[in-house]
């Protein structure tokens, strides 16, 4: 199973960086990007649409690092109220099974 998988994401890399060759072959033209502040210079627009892709993708992963680390604080929250929780189970458990003298 484990070659399986290695394979199928062997070919899946193979496939995206094909198909991104194929897109940067396809989208040569040279293009000026005007930001309303700056002119950059002309590249071609494979170059600019890749670009924009991983700076929205940056962004997005920013924009949800507080609400990630609000998830993981109330995992640990948690986890440290269940480890909790079992000591006190283990100690009512154990204090039952001794008789009273």
């Amino acid at each position: 199973m484990r070659l399986i998988k290695s394979l199928f994401t062997f070919l899946l890399v193979i496939a995206l960086l094909l198909l991104g060759i194929w897109f940067t072959l396809r989208n040569q033209a040279q293009v000026p990007l005007d930001l309303l502040f700056i002119q950059l210079p002309d590249n071609s627009l494979a170059l600019w649409l890749i670009l924009s892709l991983i700076t929205g993708a940056l962004v997005g992963l920013l924009l949800l690092l507080p609400w990630l680390t609000g998830c993981k604080a109330h995992s640990m929250k948690l986890e440290r109220q269940l480890k909790q929780q079992q000591k006190e189970l283990h100690q009512l458990r154990t204090l039952s099974l001794k008789s009273p003298e």
